[in-house]
């Protein structure tokens, strides 16, 4: 939010920075803060402790995003007016929460077990079905139905992606305790996950599910001769995190200072998006409180504030307004959205800090941001 503000501030408020000559600049680095974040998401997530919160969280995860991408698909159809193709890309690029923003709250307020789980999940397939859907609708292939090519778009780039970074995981197992002693072995990691970033989204794949199951992979595959110390594992994990939040704070500066304000016309349906996005976060938590049931009422209640937009959606919304013709309001519109549902996960994080160490049980896993 600061860092928003202050871009904002920079930027459109002052005129002190012409931020329209650095928008690929930022597209660029959005991105790479996603292939960090999400890798580290991926590294940190171990299958033992999430496999029993897994089938209720990716229910959750599913609901939760088909909600709000219905919302504000229809949002956009009948408030908006814009063509069935263009409201189905704005509810791409609106319908995940983002990990990015949740995850830092859930280790300030030392939150573990299930809930942690559950968010953690959410939003992490949040970010990965976001980038998918939009890619794909974004890149139809002429002369393919809307549908079909949707799922096709989706299907190729899933099963690319998965197969190819647990190949790449299992391979990169066995030789990276060569290269962890290494002054540069963190380093030597990081362009380990770029390259299978770029092989991937050359191969047709979506690059940054290959991202997390990369890192997933590394996680929950151990090899004989991958004898890397804790010492080490450290290190690696503090760079990357050193590294992700040097990223971030270029990439929301820009953000903040490249955005236009909302038009007016725009206003009216901007509030109903985030109306939207309130209900559907309301529905998805009551009707999946059967499936959730090591999660109480106190945390039901606790992951109901938290639904915040960030970095993806900027990212999905800078990439939509430069490659959809007609489409250049989206950015203005994901900066309000995102100014707006972090205010609400701020006000629900104070609400519901006493509740800090009722929420604290059982092992989980959580991401160093």
């Amino acid at each position: 939010m600061i860092l928003m503000i202050t871009g904002l501030v920079l930027g459109p408020l002052s005129g002190w920075i012409n931020a329209g000559q650095f928008r690929t600049f930022t597209q660029y680095l959005g991105t790479f803060a996603l292939i960090l974040i999400l890798f580290e998401a991926g590294s940190e997530l171990h299958l033992r402790d999430a496999l029993r919160h897994f089938p209720a969280a990716v229910l959750f995860g599913l609901l939760s995003y088909g909600l709000s991408f219905a919302a504000v698909s229809l949002v956009a159809l009948w408030v908006m007016k814009v063509p069935l193709h263009q409201a189905l890309i704005l509810g791409g690029v609106f319908g995940c929460t983002s990990s990015t923003m949740v995850i830092p709250v859930l280790q300030q307020l030392g939150i573990r077990g299930p809930v942690t789980v559950v968010l953690i999940l959410e939003a992490s397939l949040g970010d990965i079905i976001s980038v998918i859907s939009v890619g794909s609708l974004v890149d139809i292939p002429r002369g393919d139905t809307l549908v079909t090519g949707l799922i096709t778009g989706f299907l190729v780039r899933t099963s690319v992606a998965i197969i190819s970074a647990i190949v790449a995981g299992i391979m990169w197992s066995s030789v990276r305790s060569r290269f962890a002693a290494d002054r540069f072995g963190s380093v030597l990691q990081v362009g380990g996950v770029l390259l299978v970033y770029a092989l991937v989204r050359t191969a047709g794949g979506s690059g940054l599910l290959a991202v997390l199951a990369f890192g997933l992979t590394l996680a929950n595959v151990r090899n004989d001769a991958d004898e890397i110390s804790a010492g080490h594992e450290q290190a690696i994990r503090v760079f990357h995190s050193d590294l992700s939040f040097l990223v971030r704070s270029f990439f929301f500066v820009l953000l903040g200072a490249s955005v236009e304000l909302i038009e007016r016309p725009y206003a009216i349906a901007t509030a109903l998006i985030v109306a939207g996005l309130v209900l559907a976060r309301v529905v998805s938590v009551y009707t999946t409180s059967w499936a959730l049931r090591d999660v109480g009422r106190p945390e039901r209640e606790f992951i109901l504030c938290l639904f915040p937009r960030g970095l993806v959606n900027a990212v999905l919304a800078i990439q939509v307004a430069g490659t959809e013709g007609g489409m250049p309001f989206v950015p203005a519109i994901a900066f309000t959205v995102i100014v707006v549902t972090n205010l609400l996960m701020v006000l629900g994080a104070f609400r519901f800090r006493p509740l800090e160490k009722g929420i604290k049980h059982g092992p989980v896993a959580t991401t160093a941001t």
